[in-house]
């Protein structure tokens, strides 16, 4: 890790830190699942559209709102998305959620935010190999 970056995860009382390198991204299988089953914390959210159809609407963190919800509809002690039925589904609104499994590429969209620093890290890969660029992630809280 840089000084820059040793110095901002101390700063920022980051834990957790790792790397990736280039090698290892770019060989990830975006379109493979990242959890065994339904995730306990991601849910896929659907909105209603025109004359009352669901379109898909993005993964997204179960809103708190719907935790006594899912207690109520699926019993005390499933409340996390990965404990509902196959086909359980909860609406807020003109929103409904629905249990996902996610997908690598939902949680780090490559054509989304995530875009800018694929593009620099592949081109700093193509002049100075694929095992000398990483990522480098830590988590704060």
């Amino acid at each position: 890790m840089s000084d820059a970056a040793r110095r901002d995860a101390d700063e920022f009382e980051g834990h957790s830190h790792s790397w990736f390198s280039w090698r290892e991204l770019s060989a990830v299988d975006w379109n493979a699942s990242c959890t065994d089953g339904p995730s306990r914390h991601w849910v896929r959210r659907w909105s209603r559209a025109h004359e009352g159809s669901l379109a898909p609407d993005g993964l997204a963190a179960l809103p708190d709102e719907l935790y006594d919800s899912a207690a109520a509809k699926f019993g005390e002690g499933n409340i996390a998305p990965s404990r509902w039925p196959a086909d359980g589904e909860l609406q807020l609104g003109n929103e409904v959620y629905r249990p996902v499994v996610p997908a690598y590429r939902d949680l780090v969209p490559a054509d989304g935010p995530w875009q800018p620093v694929w593009n620099v890290m592949g081109t700093l890969a193509e002049l100075h190999g694929e095992d000398n660029v990483r990522l480098v992630v830590w988590f704060g809280g």
